[in-house]
């Protein structure tokens, strides 16, 4: 004999709506990442600028100064 249930089936929405709400968490984590790499893009690179005109200018100068 086959028994019938009459409770739903809810497997299928539970997979599917803990599917889109992982996408919509990555979609948001993507947002705020593009957002804060743009926040700090202009000093970001100044300071590397910054860093590499000492460097150009330091390694040189401390290669002079040892006889090197």
């Amino acid at each position: 004999m086959v028994k019938f249930s009459n409770k739903p089936n809810t497997r299928g929405i539970k997979n599917t709506s803990s599917n889109i709400e992982y996408r919509s968490k990555l979609i948001g984590r993507e947002g705020r990442l593009y957002a804060g790499v743009n926040s700090t893009r202009f000093s970001g690179m100044a300071l590397g600028v910054g860093i590499a005109l000492c460097l150009i200018v330091i390694i040189p100068y401390l290669a002079k100064l040892c006889g090197l």
